[in-house]
């Protein structure tokens, strides 16, 4: 289901924020590293990031972030939109992501948006930041104070859909052309690193198997259709 339909277009208001947010970014940049010795960052650095988590509140609050229905929130957690699963693969090669529990707006830049997952997977840390919860109810989105997981590393998946001949131009089916069966898939795998040989009850390695590698795979991307690939 589609829960991004109903946003407005993109407000000047909103787009200042954007842009303000951008421009304190940019001022972080050009500060000096964090000084391992005494574990701080110069004063200049704590009054940029007070003033990003100012801006950062205002432009979700704005409408930059709408919660999803409750019926169909994932609490708390981020996603990876997949071409199975009615994601799209970006140009550069990367899944988008997205909150579980919200939509971003859809025309909102792709800097934007990684500038919020990680600007509020900060604040759930909860490193040196005990006012992080505070500053979090302050956008008013239900979900977005519970525990953020990681994106899934796709490399390995990636990998794998690669040497099955995977052809995302082709409405995400495989080609026969070029397409690997799953024995010499792992054998690759094996030699570029990506999985581990396991161990007989005799001590001799091995690659897994093929039954053992496809459970693996069922277990790790559960969302993909593995049954068509």
């Amino acid at each position: 289901m589609n829960h991004t339909s109903d946003f407005p277009p993109l407000t000047p208001r909103q787009l200042e924020l954007l842009e303000a947010i951008k421009a304190e970014k940019e001022k972080l940049r050009s500060l000096p590293p964090w000084d391992p010795k005494t574990g701080t960052w110069v004063p200049e650095f704590y009054e940029i990031q007070e003033k990003i988590d100012g801006l950062s509140v205002k432009a979700l609050a704005s409408g930059l972030m709408k919660n999803r229905p409750a019926e169909s929130r994932r609490a708390g957690k981020f996603i990876i939109e997949v071409p199975s699963c009615g994601g799209r693969l970006l140009f550069n090669g990367e899944y988008e992501i997205s909150p579980g529990f919200a939509d971003f707006h859809p025309d909102l830049p792709s800097w934007a948006k990684d500038h919020f997952i990680e600007w509020i997977r900060m604040l759930r840390s909860g490193i040196q930041r005990p006012d992080a919860s505070k500053i979090l109810r302050k956008t008013k989105i239900v979900g977005i104070e519970t525990g953020m997981k990681r994106p899934i590393d796709m490399t390995f998946l990636i990998r794998v859909l690669e040497l099955r001949g995977y052809d995302p131009d082709k409405e995400k089916r495989t080609r026969k052309a070029g397409r690997q069966s799953w024995k010499r898939v792992i054998e690759k795998m094996v030699e570029e690193g990506l999985v581990k040989k396991v161990k007989t009850p005799s001590g001799h390695e091995k690659n897994p198997s093929v039954q053992a590698f496809k459970k693996m795979l069922k277990n790790r991307y559960s969302f993909h259709p593995w049954n068509e690939t």
